[in-house]
């Protein structure tokens, strides 16, 4: 899993699923990066070790994010992950469909997360897996402070006996405009507590533009770092009582968006490359 960590911390990726903000009535949700649409992100090829992942990034006419596809190589497995957005004449999405090879093992073909849009805001989403006998529900509520900011996800599942129970949360906090942290928890409902299960912090960012920024569509796509407007250049990821940190640097292009990315993750002193393509 650590290319998938590298490149979480370098090409601010994560897909929580497999593990203003925006005026988006208007249009106005920044689809390429930092607001600046004058470079769209198309593609980040990263490296660590052996490990490998390619990440491709789609676009409408309004510049709005509408796929991203991932093929990663990681301990000589590949992983295929695909999703596409739907949306409305407005722009708002409406469906996300996730395909993967991980899910046709189990002859799924794909995943579908229906979104809950009012008010100006996402407010929840619901995933439904069909396993042909009986379907697994999801549903992720979008807990949003006084200024407009996701600070939680919780998450609950009816495990297909028709009744939701709750199975956990993820907490963000906030250093201006950038993520400064993610926390993931699981429920304990024996106990009615949260266990902390695994911790990314974002102690530094640099000046320059993120790649890319889709606004509060960054918790639609399960890739909170959508949302930073800087890149990452000193992170923390704690899971299991281990720690890795990651302190990474960057070249630039003349929009100031990140060209090449360099990560030395400690303990173990190993580097992790990133490389990101433009249109």
């Amino acid at each position: 899993m650590r290319i998938l960590i590298a490149v979480f911390a370098l090409s601010s990726l994560v897909l929580f699923s497999c593990q203003k903000e925006a005026d988006f009535a208007n249009g106005n949700n920044g689809g390429g990066g930092g607001g600046n649409n004058t470079s769209l992100l198309k593609k980040i090829v990263s490296k660590s070790g052996s490990d490998s992942s390619v990440v491709l990034f789609g676009y409408n006419s309004s510049q709005k994010l509408t796929s991203f596809d991932a093929v990663s190589a990681i301990g000589g497995v590949d992983i295929l992950i695909q999703e596409r957005a739907e949306r409305n004449a407005q722009g708002i999405i409406q469906k996300l469909i996730i395909k993967s090879d991980q899910y046709t093992q189990f002859g799924i073909d794909s995943v579908v997360t229906v979104m809950n849009y009012s008010s100006g805001r996402y407010n929840s989403k619901v995933t439904t897996i069909d396993l042909g006998v009986f379907a697994l529900v999801d549903s992720i509520a979008l807990v949003y402070d006084a200024a407009g900011k996701v600070v939680t996800e919780r998450s609950y599942s009816d495990f297909g006996l028709g009744g939701y129970e709750e199975i956990g949360k993820i907490d963000y906090t906030y250093n201006g405009n950038n993520v400064a942290s993610i926390k993931n928890y699981s429920y304990d409902s024996g106990t009615s507590s949260y266990d902390l299960v695994e911790t990314y912090t974002y102690d530094q960012y640099d000046n320059k533009i993120s790649p890319i920024y889709t606004g509060i569509e960054a918790f639609v796509f399960d890739s909170p770092l959508f949302y930073s407007s800087n890149n990452p250049t000193k992170s923390t990821i704690t899971s299991s009582g281990s720690t890795e940190t990651y302190t990474t640097t960057y070249t630039y292009n003349s929009s100031n968006k990140p060209l090449t990315g360099s990560s030395i993750i400690q303990p173990g002193n190993t580097t992790t490359t990133a490389t990101y393509f433009y249109q």
